[in-house]
Parts: C-alpha cells; structure tokens; sequence
C-alpha cells in the first residue's frame, strides 16, 4: 500500500543505478591501467613475528585484501539482464586460504576459524595440491560441513581482483569440474578434510533458467543446506574488497515487490513484514544494536581482563623477586633480532597454529 511512497523518497543522488554506473566506469579505467602489467603476489607468507598473538587475515595478507560486502536492492535495476542471480545457503561467510599444505578458514572480519585439507592449489590434500596459493568467497555450512563457494580472489598465484564476475564465474565452473570428481572419490580417504561446492549462478537474461531457480524449493536435497536468500551480481563488475552497489542482497519473500518476479509460495514473509523498505530499515537497524552490544560486552571483557592481570601481577611482585625464568616463560614479544634462525620462525609459527586452534 505505501510501498511507492517509499520509492519515492530516495535521493536522485544515492540513487544505486548512478553509483553502479560511475563504478564500472572506474574499473574499467582500472583494467586498462592494469592490462599489460602482471600483478605479483604480495608477501603474503611474511607475517609480522614480533608478537605472539593470533594474527588475523588482514595482518597476513595485506588489509586491502577483504570479503565483496553486498547492499540491499532497494531498486529494479535499469537492465536485469546485466546481472547474475546466486542462491546462497545459510551459513557464514568466510575467506578460504589454500596455501603450503593446509587451508585455513577466516571469517568476514579476518579471524582465525580453522584449518583443515583441500585439493584447492596448496590445500594438501593430494601432491597435486602441495603447492600453489588460492583465496576463495565462501560460504561454510556446519550442518553439512561444506563449503560452498561464491566467488574467487586468488588460483594458483592467479589474482582474479580486477576479472568482471561473468569472467570469474565461467572459470570458476570449468575449474571445479576439473577437481570436484577427484574430490568426492578420495576426500573419505583424506583426515580433516573439507569439501568444497560451487553455487550456481544464473544469468538473468535467461528468462526459463531464471524462473525455475526461483520456483524451485528446496533448493538442495532435503533442504540442507536452507536457503538464506540471493545475490546480485552485476556482470562487468570486479571484485571489490567492501561494500559495492554492483553485489546486491534480498530476501527470498522481497523479490516480488522490489523486482516484480514470482517466486515460490513456500518462501513466506515473517509476520512483521510490510513492505521491503520497511523491513530493510528495521533489520538494519536491529543488526546495528546487536554489533553495537557485542562491541560493548568485548570492551567489558577486556576492562576485566585487564585489572585481573594487574591483580596478578602485583601478588607475583610481592611473592618473587627478579624471576628470570618465569619473565622468559611470560614474554610475549618477540625481538626481531630473535627471529634470525630459520628454526625461531617455525617455532613461532607453530605457535601461532596452536592458539588459533585453541580458540575455536
């Protein structure tokens, strides 16, 4: 009923339309800038040792390095045709290293979540995968355990950062059906082994492939994993490290009333939706008290922690006096000069593995 009123009330300024458009014209500059240049991989197995504390994805790999974050389709685009609808699965989104033999799992905000075997490029699960360097966009569902895969950053010491998505897509897809069969057949065989599985993107151009991906339901067997709702590609679009209004996000219930396309029956609105824009101001709003209670209950943790350890601190001054041993024992810096043998650097990086697993 109100729903034009809201519509209307978006600055011609903000419009998403002309952000979009002034964006792929940048990268387009951006491309050409690049086109004959090979863009070497920055230091990425060179993280800062001074300090024995769990590093985050950003203090390894460089902190313009981070997840492609979507806004909501506030709008119908001007061409649809110009996009790629994903599906994506309930879960968390996270970034998937492959790199030396292992593969490591951060989450959207850099931290450390896991590490386990792939047959990604240096993931360890084969000899195949021993060497090489890769940063996949995923998302992991704990209920199935799988990794299901959005979009590419790095492959096999490829950057993908400045490849339009149509590009990044179709090679994502010819190179998961290359491993996948390989996969499946010996990943059983494989300890703490993870598996990896592309979503499918649908080009919107496609109007028969369009209208059953959003007919369908569930959309994976015995609905596991549950449909959280679909991403919006823009075609030409790279992949930008942030928020872009080339990625866009709904609900599966929104799709009818912002883009005017059916969907299936069974994706039903929760009982206090009225209209998308409403809804899209309220659960921003709701999500910003959540991180807003989280950042303050951390703040409230470290104030304690903090008087804990000058408590501490205060009683083993009063008890023992000029212990060396157990000063050598707590020091948690580590000079430079001190990280000179090859065998320090191994000792401290095992260091770091073993606190990352601890706070799973």
């Amino acid at each position: 009923m109100y729903q034009d009123l809201y519509k209307r009330n978006i600055d011609k300024g903000e419009r998403q339309e002309i952000r979009r458009q002034k964006l792929l014209q940048e990268q387009k500059l951006k491309r050409l800038e690049h086109q004959d240049e090979q863009r070497e991989l920055r230091e990425v197995h060179k993280p800062n040792r001074r300090k024995y504390k769990q590093l985050t994805f950003q203090d390894i790999y460089g902190s313009d390095l981070a997840p492609m974050l979507s806004e909501w389709m506030r709008e119908k685009p001007e061409c649809l045709d110009d996009w790629f609808l994903v599906p994506c699965p309930k879960g968390q989104r996270c970034l998937v290293v492959s790199s030396r033999g292992k593969t490591t799992m951060f989450s959207k905000a850099g931290r450390f979540r896991m590490s386990f075997k792939s047959y990604l490029p240096g993931g360890g699960a084969s000899m195949k995968s021993t060497s090489g360097f890769s940063i996949l966009d995923c998302i992991y569902n704990a209920d199935n355990d799988t990794f299901y895969v959005l979009d590419i950053l790095w492959y096999g010491k490829q950057c993908f950062l400045d490849c339009e998505a149509q590009f990044r897509f179709f090679w994502l897809k010819s190179k998961f059906e290359e491993f996948e069969d390989e996969a499946d057949e010996r990943g059983s065989n494989v300890e703490n082994f993870k598996k990896f599985s592309l979503l499918n993107s649908c080009d919107i151009a496609n109007d028969v492939l369009t209208a059953q991906t959003l007919q369908t339901f569930p959309l994976w067997p015995d609905n596991i994993p549950e449909l959280d709702g679909f991403l919006f590609y823009h075609k030409d679009a790279s992949y930008t490290c942030g928020p872009t209004p080339l990625v866009c996000w709904l609900f599966p219930f929104m799709i009818q009333d912002v883009l005017q396309m059916s969907v299936n029956s069974s994706y039903v609105p929760p009982p206090n939706y009225s209209s998308p824009w409403l809804y899209m101001e309220e659960f921003d709003k709701d999500l910003a008290r959540k991180r807003q209670k989280r950042k303050t209950k951390q703040m409230d943790c470290y104030i304690d922690t903090d008087t804990a350890s000058t408590d501490m601190d205060s009683l083993q001054e009063k008890e023992v006096e000029g212990s060396n041993e157990n000063e050598a024992t707590e020091e948690i810096v580590m000079d430079e000069k001190e990280c000179d043998s090859l065998e320090r650097i191994m000792n401290a990086e095992r260091l770091l593995e073993l606190e990352g697993i601890s706070e799973m």
